[in-house]
């Protein structure tokens, strides 16, 4: 076997991360882990103390006839029972108080550095696959930190009590029953180390099975449209049976420790019973003595065997917990940046031979060379593929360059601290998003100290306030879930409301007005672009209509710039961007066409 897979909490990695996992976890909660260890310890006493009035009982009151003495053992038994009783109970509502405290920390913790990963982390991974992973991984932490502080604590207290109460009442016995003890750990280990192994692929299981639901659920529209209920369903089936195997063998193994521990327990019984017949006939012993020990020995038996099985829990969770930290401990992306700032510079956008692939196989940007002055209004163009995203991307911080640089006012992004840059770029794209909450709470997202007259400033340019003032609650109406509430257009109003009162110093419009009709997109970009005149702006366009707004256009092909200038000289230099006008051009007439020849139909078969 590997050394990474050996358990027992035997590698160094293990054990640093439940070190560190318990010293981060304890000191911030000390006040309840120490009112749980006093429970603990009350328990682990009220508990011996149990099956040492057994003796009392065999003793005092059967063997002796007294029946005086009944009444005092009985209140003694309830006194007893009722102090581990409460002890117990305080205990669990400490215990559900640590378990959450610890998880929902975790999980901030996890979410948080999600947050602030790099675009490039989040490629290709379905976004169910990492809420999966703060789940799970927060809930690891509680589960292990709630295992060791409590649940094997009292157990181990437990014990140590009962024990001592068995060798009080017969140190040779308790010797003998002992001598078992090296075979349960070796046993137990053996388990441990096979729940670890079947546990490593829960949380990509886990995830299989949030993507498969929630991409189904979240594209019903296209899962109807094209008739794949039945795939989608076989897809969720499929990740669901693969989890169900894994829990199976986790359970076989886990299950195990029961038989066991009660077969081991049934050894000591029955030797037990042997040795007591032999003491009582020839030794003189008094069964009271034996009834505490036996007592003692059967209370034993539960936290020993509740020891075995959170060994094997704490194994299986301590997999999800170094996973967690060794994401947590990656580095922070913005440690590699600079303390640059871009407050006093002009928006000037220059792109000194910029490349970029995803990855070796996929070369996106070759050699991009361009310079575009503060304030100057700036398409991009070019067919699908063309490398038009990936340009703004890169602006935007999204991705570092794979070589090159990108620098606006002069200053290398890549020196920008991330905060910095986003709060002087804004993104207004084609599928805009917007978070549940209402029409202002969206635009406010744009920038955290908007007044609430700019942020009805922003409205009213963007066209939002038209729309809004049809509605109930006006800007103060909820969007629902991702907007789901507003049109593909109203949606984009408010995209375009929340970059504007960002007061930006670069726009990025990627198709942003692509679900607007003609005249509202006119009236849109003369009301926004007319007050942003110190901005500096890229469109990403396919709309000739658009082109009427720009000074210049930049022409991608292949990841290439092929060319760059103005409309009139490049439909008279530039074969590759005449071909990308005429198309948009012809595209838009027909369009109109069949604009046109529905309109008539309608007229004439209306009177």
């Amino acid at each position: 076997m590997k050394e990474e897979t050996r358990s027992d909490l035997s590698t160094p990695s293990t054990r640093q991360a439940i070190r560190r996992l318990l010293v981060e976890s304890v000191i911030p909660l000390r006040k309840l882990f120490i009112g749980s260890l006093i429970c603990m310890l009350a328990v682990a006493g009220f508990t011996a103390a149990l099956a040492w009035s057994t003796k009392l009982i065999v003793n005092e009151v059967f063997v002796a006839a007294n029946a005086s003495a009944a009444i005092g053992v009985a209140l003694l038994v309830i006194g007893v029972s009722l102090g581990k009783s409460l002890s117990q109970y305080v205990n669990s509502i400490l215990s559900v108080q640590i378990n959450r405290k610890v998880a929902i920390r975790y999980q901030k913790q996890v979410f948080r550095k999600f947050l602030f990963q790099n675009v490039q982390e989040f490629a290709g991974i379905a976004a169910p696959r990492h809420m999966a992973k703060v789940n799970l991984w927060g809930s690891a932490c509680g589960q292990v930190v709630l295992a060791l502080t409590n649940k094997f604590l009292t157990d181990i207290l437990t014990l140590i009590a009962l024990v001592g109460v068995m060798i009080w009442q017969d140190p040779v016995m308790s010797l003998v029953t002992a001598v078992l003890f090296p075979l349960i750990f070796f046993l137990v280990s053996n388990l441990t180390r096979r729940v670890r192994e079947l546990s490593k692929a829960q949380a990509e299981l886990a995830g299989n099975i949030s993507t498969a639901g929630i991409e189904a659920i979240s594209g019903i529209k296209t899962v109807k449209s094209y008739g794949l209920e039945e795939k989608s369903f076989a897809r969720f089936s499929d990740a669901v049976a693969a989890m169900e195997k894994r829990l199976y063998a986790i359970a076989r193994a886990t299950s195990a420790t029961v038989p066991l521990m009660e077969l081991l327990g049934g050894i000591c019984i029955g030797l037990f019973v042997i040795y007591a017949s032999w003491q009582t006939l020839s030794q003189g012993k008094t069964p009271g003595e034996f009834t505490a020990f036996i007592t003692a020995f059967l209370l034993a038996y539960q936290p020993a065997e509740r020891i075995t099985k959170t060994m094997v829990a704490v194994q299986r969770n301590l997999v999800h917990v170094e996973d967690m930290f060794a994401f947590l401990d990656q580095p922070d992306p913005n440690d590699s940046r600079g303390e640059g700032s871009l407050d006093d510079v002009a928006p000037s956008i220059t792109f000194e031979d910029v490349s970029f692939e995803y990855d070796a196989s996929s070369p996106a940007l070759h050699g991009v060379q361009a310079a575009i002055k503060p304030g100057e209004r700036v398409a991009i163009v070019g067919r699908s593929g063309a490398g038009k995203t990936t340009l703004v991307d890169l602006v935007q911080g999204f991705y570092p360059p794979t070589s090159g640089r990108i620098l606006i006012g002069g200053v290398d992004i890549n020196t920008i601290p991330e905060a910095e840059l986003r709060r002087h770029v804004a993104l207004i794209s084609q599928d805009v998003f917007l978070f549940e909450g209402s029409l202002r709470d969206n635009i406010a997202d744009g920038r955290a100290d908007a007044t609430p007259e700019e942020i009805t400033d922003a409205a009213d340019r963007a066209a939002v306030s038209g729309f809004a003032a049809q509605l109930e609650k006006g800007l103060d109406t909820p969007v629902g879930p991702n907007g789901t509430s507003l049109s593909g257009g109203q949606k984009q109003r408010v995209g375009i409301a929340r970059a504007l009162v960002k007061q930006a110093k670069v726009y990025i419009y990627d198709e942003a007005t692509s679900a607007l009709d003609g005249e509202n997109e006119r009236a849109i970009m003369k009301a926004t672009l007319g007050r942003e005149s110190d901005s500096t702006i890229l469109f990403i366009t396919h709309r000739p209509s658009t082109l009427e707004w720009v000074d210049r256009i930049m022409v991608m092909k292949d990841g290439k710039l092929v060319a760059f200038g103005a409309h009139e000289e490049l439909v008279e230099s530039s074969k590759a961007y005449r071909s990308l006008f005429n198309l948009a051009v012809e595209q838009q007439k027909k369009a109109k066409g069949r604009y046109g020849r529905i309109l008539g139909f309608f007229q004439r078969n209306t009177g």
